[in-house]
């Protein structure tokens, strides 16, 4: 008569059951909202971490193609440089030296020899 003792109704014994099943139903949906949520924020976070890669992908294929660019047109000033050097004939050169910086060659009074021992 003693286990009767703790349930003294069928009807308590039935709502006690049905408590149990619900309180074990919401954990197990609370146990899969937490592993859904957990899934969602790792997914959330390689998306991310993907996208931000690519994008510096992108931005190192963009220096290069520039690097590329920049040594192109330094080779182009270089050549055009060289091709200014050599339209520059040295009559060019005096005749410029003579009309616009005023230059001339130097008078016999002008020169000094030094002796070398």
């Amino acid at each position: 008569m003693e286990k009767n003792n703790k349930i003294k109704d069928i009807n308590e014994y039935k709502k006690r059951k049905k408590n149990k099943h619900k309180i074990i139903r919401v954990k197990k949906i609370k146990k899969m909202i937490f592993i859904l949520s957990l899934s969602v924020g790792v997914f959330m976070t390689l998306i991310i971490n993907i996208c931000g890669y690519s994008v510096i992908g992108e931005l190192k294929y963009s220096i290069g193609n520039l690097k590329k660019e920049l040594r192109k047109e330094e080779i182009r000033l270089e050549e055009a440089k060289a091709n200014a050097d050599t339209k520059t004939s040295i009559q060019e050169i005096e005749k410029r030296a003579r009309e616009e910086l005023n230059m001339d060659y130097p008078t016999k009074n002008q020169i000094r020899y030094i002796q070398i021992k």
